[in-house]
């Protein structure tokens, strides 16, 4: 036997009730001693009768959590629940296990030699060769670049515009049409940098103009930097338009300035996205605006610069959500950051590696990396006082609005330092709080920073992980969290998806059994369909559901459904170490500094993972481990094969409805606590009826309900469920409640009302709205670390009902203020746009008080009249009924800040070194001799990785279940030829003619494609070149870096010559291609083969 102390900390000690729960399973015979070292008492020993146990019980609980509980037969009720305990036991053997530190992920003492899987330090760039960035709004890119520059020679910004009026050398190159994607670096406006659409051509001037992110706030520049500044033409992703089509009008009236747009497929965007409109015969029509009213699933409206006039409807009008996501290099200190630089719903900025990182089983891999979990905004101009008035200038976007709270640090003069809320935001660089009392130094000194912290619906997503399966770090709505994510869960029967379409329905199969989306999805989960990610935007029924972005693949019946789901466990649930100063590291996380992550695992499909942070000694402190053996039914993700992935997002906080609820209440009831919702905003209510109807409301609220209690026990007697605090209950059967698993004879996730509060600690339930007769239940008893399940319950109150808003408003308010006074306040509610010349174009309300009223972001100049306050929605407030079948969907509308995420070098680190797996070399080749006239320059054939697959057959993009992950690995190039050539291997080029995708067949999971006759291709990247003569030449290719695909998966599935704007299909649009260009360099025409073979790593 070999004695030893428990290491957690994290036991229970119930003193009144004398009971202790010991994390684990010691069994009676092996626990020797409890002391209570606060009051140096033994409170159990084995060998005294007075000091043993009157209950003694092992358990295993909703979460898979193994406890030992015991109740004490010695009188502890004098002492304290926080009283500190050493509890001893005995184990069967002697043994000798180093600290998690020193143990891999397989549970093997740390002595294999590792190797690293990627060189990931970002001294001269983004390093695009091995990391893919993507921007999207609600599941749908836009663009990115090509390689074809335009020649410019001015680029003017306005004052206090957002205006860009480019001028273009067309002797060199021509003026790129209106609607074109562009890309634009290093001009001297952050905001004008990135990927923007082409608003408008001023032919005649030899001008085009485009829309910055923000506006521009010095005198009017010329923003270009001579041999700095580039700007290139760019290309739509596959589908990145609204689809269906598009009809625009202008009905006057109130909203006389208004732009209507009528979808005929659902239009998937928030009020406050930024979106481009492109195609309209009407003036002051087309560019790029922001939504400024949603009005049903297929309408929206939008306001320009201008008042619209002419032929509005008219012309072949496109539609594109336009995100303002941006990846950057740090030159400076080599690092890489990057955001969605948007406040508004459903963006996502992310950095991926282009390689999945093959696990290899029985060994383990590590990632780390170094980032700052809640950053600071970057590079701070200015701090100043005017009394208690304190103004903040930075050199970049803020990116905070009124509902942030920034946390002041290091400033010499400590009245400016605290945690204080914005309190006006004047423009993108500049914004004020209030401190407590006036600073001495009207100008502050020191190495200040300023960090935003707590912000509501953004979250900072580090790991490794895609879309669907992975493991990260988690910071979001003020909390940290390690997470789990899986798509192995099949929901009930098949579907059927069409080609564009955002309506998904059941496929009855063979077994005649169908779908169950309301009994097995929420809204705002995600699903998986032929391999790509799709967001539940609404549920029609148990048998047809709304997606976004629409069906990216091809129509097709009989198709799987899978869930992907997010298993979370935060700080205060980690189980080694929850670095808030109570573990074994005595280590205190703080989410404002810099951090070095870490986490490993092992896969097998049961393996373990866990998360940590590299303590102040170097060592790693273990925060977290998530074992999977013998406890799942399936493999814990779908493959360990994962790329590491930096993601920041404005994904909302969402609930559902658990009780209907009318057109005047001010109380909505919700399944969850809405612990993730700031504690006043602006909510979207949702109860989608049809693909392209359904009944929704904007609403304001000031007050939260939040309950969330583990259940403990359940005593028939009086059929009392027991909880730590019955704080926030209200009998009666008017709240509601729900419980996240079975128990007693309780049915989980089915929505019963509070009966009745017996105690601080007690409560019962019932079925009937309304009554106060609790329903009949079973004895269960659990504990505080073994709960039988989790009741929840949550409500938003103090609602403001949706109103109709207002047209012609005269505010009186100061230059630069953001509060004054409306002339009237009828129809105004909080989150409506405020419309005018002089107001920043993605300002709304943020306050409304009788008249006084609180604008997000400053006026640009004082007194503006003539004001439009458009309604978020159509302004009725309606009433919702609850349904099982028809769930009502609640989400907060937008961010209320985003941040500037910077992350340096990424580690990934094989245990125990990579095997390179003997593998077959696969070869396509041309066998036509194909004649190459003298001078002329052809390209003959490409490859790639299929986009899709499953069961060892591959296909093009939606016509398998899976995403091709596999990399290509470039072994041979081999050219046959009459004649002197010089040769080169392209990557990702645009071919002037179109092929077809062709099985390399076999085993093998790539494509490749003959090129035509007449071939030819421009752009892409020469990766390799030679030259080679007459006969057969073999060239070496291992040193080349393998190719692979992209995060969407695919594109188009031809390989074809694209025009911005429409896309191409290839990375990143598609699968990396790479292709073979010859020239001939000899007199006279000349025959060439060629030949390239490769391995692939598949698993």
């Amino acid at each position: 036997m070999a004695r030893k102390s428990i290491k957690t900390n994290y036991y229970l000690f119930d003193a009144s009730a004398r009971e202790v729960v010991i994390p684990g399973g010691i069994q009676r015979e092996q626990l020797i001693l409890i002391t209570n070292v606060t009051d140096n008492k033994v409170i159990y020993n084995f060998s005294d009768p007075e000091l043993t146990a009157t209950t003694y019980e092992i358990s295993t609980d909703i979460r898979n959590v193994v406890t030992t509980r015991l109740v004490l037969a010695y009188d502890t009720t004098s002492m304290s629940d926080t009283d500190k305990l050493q509890i001893v036991y005995d184990d069967f053997e002697e043994t000798m296990k180093p600290a998690e530190t020193y143990m891999d992920s397989v549970n093997k003492q740390r002595v294999s030699t590792p190797q690293s899987q990627i060189d990931t330090d970002f001294e001269y760039g983004v390093q695009n060769t091995k990391w893919e960035s993507l921007s999207m709004i609600n599941n749908n890119p836009f663009a990115y670049k090509t390689d074809t520059p335009i020649s410019v020679t001015s680029m003017e910004a306005f004052t206090d515009s957002k205006t860009i009026r480019v001028s273009v050398n067309t002797a060199e190159t021509p003026l790129p049409a209106a609607g074109t994607a562009i890309f634009v670096q290093d001009t001297i406006h952050d905001a004008a940098n990135g990927v923007f659409i082409v608003d408008e051509v001023l032919s005649a001037q030899n001008q085009f103009l485009y829309t910055a992110a923000y506006a521009w706030t010095a005198a009017n520049s010329n923003i270009n930097v001579t041999a700095r500044t580039a700007v290139y033409t760019g290309t739509h992703y596959t589908g990145s338009d609204i689809g269906g089509t598009v009809s625009l009008s202008v009905p006057g009236g109130t909203f006389a300035n208004q732009i209507i747009a009528t979808c005929s497929n659902a239009h998937g965007l928030e009020v406050g996205n930024e979106i481009a409109v492109v195609g309209s015969a009407g003036t002051n029509v087309n560019g790029s605006w922001v939504v400024s009213s949603v009005y049903s699933p297929t309408v929206f409206g939008y306001y320009p610069d201008g008042s619209p006039s002419g032929a509005v409807g008219t012309g072949t009008i496109k539609l594109y959500p336009r995100p303002q996501g941006s990846s950057k290099h740090r030159a400076f200190d080599g690092g890489v950051k990057f955001s969605t630089n948007s406040f508004s719903k459903n963006q996502q900025a992310i950095r991926q590696t282009k390689r999945y990182f093959r696990y290899q089983s029985g060994k383990g891999v590590a990632f780390s990396t170094g980032s700052i979990l809640a950053p600071a905004i970057e590079n701070i101009d200015e701090i100043t006082s005017s009394g208690t008035t304190v103004t903040v200038t930075c050199a970049v976007a803020h990116n905070v609005t009124r509902d942030t709270t920034v946390a002041i640090r290091e400033c010499n003069d400590n009245a400016y330092n605290g945690d204080f809320q914005v309190s006006n935001v004047i423009d993108a660089y500049k914004f004020q709080y209030t401190a407590n009392s006036a600073p001495v130094e009207s100008t502050a000194a020191g190495e200040y920073t300023v960090t935003p912290v707590g912000a509501y619906g953004v979250n900072l997503e580090i790991g490794m992980m895609d879309q669907q399966n992975g493991l990260f770090f988690r910071h979001a709505n003020g909390r940290t969290s390690v997470v789990r994510r899986t798509s192995t869960f099949q929901c009930s029967g098949k579907a059927t998806v069409t080609n564009g379409s955002s309506l998904v329905s059941s496929y009855t199969g063979a077994n005649q059994q169908g779908t169950k989306f309301a009994k097995q999805l929420e809204i705002g989960d995600y699903i998986v369909l032929r391999g790509s990610s799709y967001r539940v935007d609404g549920i029609i029924s148990d048998t047809q559901l709304v997606i976004f972005p629409d069906y990216r693949g091809p129509s097709a019946i009989n198709v799987p459904i899978t869930k992907t789901v997010e298993k979370e466990w935060y700080q205060e649930e980690w189980n080694l170490d929850r670095c808030d100063g109570t573990g074994k590291s005595g280590y205190t996380l703080d989410v404002t500094k810099m951090q070095m992550l870490y986490m490993d695992y092992s896969w097998y499909g049961a393996g373990f993972i866990r998360f940590g942070f590299r303590g102040e000694d170097g060592d790693v402190i273990y925060i977290h481990k998530i074992p999977n053996n013998n406890f799942n039914t399936e493999a814990y993700m779908r493959s360990g094969n994962l790329p590491a992935r930096y993601e920041v997002n404005t994904i909302p906080p969402s609930t559902s409805v658990t009780k209907s609820f009318g057109s005047s209440d001010t109380t909505i009831y919700v399944k969850e606590a809405p612990l993730d919702f700031p504690d006043s905003g602006t909510l979207r209510i949702r109860q989608t009826t049809s693909a392209t109807a359904a009944n929704q409301e904007y609403v304001n609220y000031t007050g939260l309900v939040k309950f969330e209690q583990d259940v403990i026990a359940v005593t028939s007697g009086n059929d009392a469920i027991q909880v730590a605090s019955t704080t926030s209950l209200q009998g009666g059967g008017v709240q509601t409640i729900t419980f996240n698993t079975p128990f007693s004879n309780v049915v989980a996730e089915k929505t019963y009302y509070v009966a009745s509060v017996i105690s601080p600690t007690l409560f019962t339930i019932t079925d009937t709205p309304g009554s106060s007769v609790a329903i009949a239940l079973n004895d269960e008893t659990g504990t505080l670390l073994s709960p039988l399940s989790v009741a929840q319950s949550g409500a938003f109150t103090g609602l403001t009902r949706a109103e109709a808003g207002g047209g012609n408003r005269n505010l009186t308010i100061a230059d630069g203020s953001s509060v004054g006074t409306i002339s009237s306040s009828t129809g105004i509610q909080k989150g409506q746009r405020v419309i005018h010349p002089d107001i920043p174009d993605d300002t709304y309300v943020y306050d409304i008080t009788g008249t006084t009223i609180t604008l997000s972001k400053a006026v640009t100049s004082a007194n503006p009249q003539g004001v439009d306050f458009p309604p978020i929605g159509d302004g009725n407030a309606l009433a919702f009924t609850y349904s099982t079948t028809q769930p009502i969907g609640v989400e907060l509308i937008g961010a209320t800040s985003v941040p500037q995420i910077s992350h340096w070098g990424s580690s990934v680190i094989m245990e125990g070194e990579y095997d390179d797996d003997r593998a077959y070399i696969y070869t396509a080749a041309t066998k036509a001799q194909r004649g190459i006239p003298s001078g002329a320059s052809r390209s003959i054939i490409a490859i790639r990785v299929a986009p899709s697959v499953d069961n060892g057959i591959p296909g093009s993009f939606g016509s398998r279940e899976l995403i091709n992950r596999m990399q290509l690995m470039l072994r041979q190039v081999d050219i046959s030829s009459n004649g002197k050539f010089f040769i080169e291997l392209i990557l990702n080029p645009q071919v002037d003619t179109t092929a077809t995708w062709l099985n390399v067949g076999g085993t093998s999971l790539a494509q490749f494609a003959i090129l035509g006759n007449n071939s030819n291709i421009s752009g892409g990247e020469v990766i390799y070149a030679f030259y080679s003569d007459n006969g057969v030449d073999d060239y070496d290719l291992r040193e080349v870096k393998e190719i692979s695909n992209c995060i969407l998966g695919g594109g188009g599935d031809e390989f074809a010559a694209a025009n911005a704007p429409d896309p191409t299909g290839i990375f990143p649009d598609g699968p990396e291609v790479l292709a073979v260009r010859v020239r001939n360099l000899t007199n006279g025409s000349r025959a060439i083969d060629a030949r390239l073979s490769w391995k692939e790593a598949q698993a």
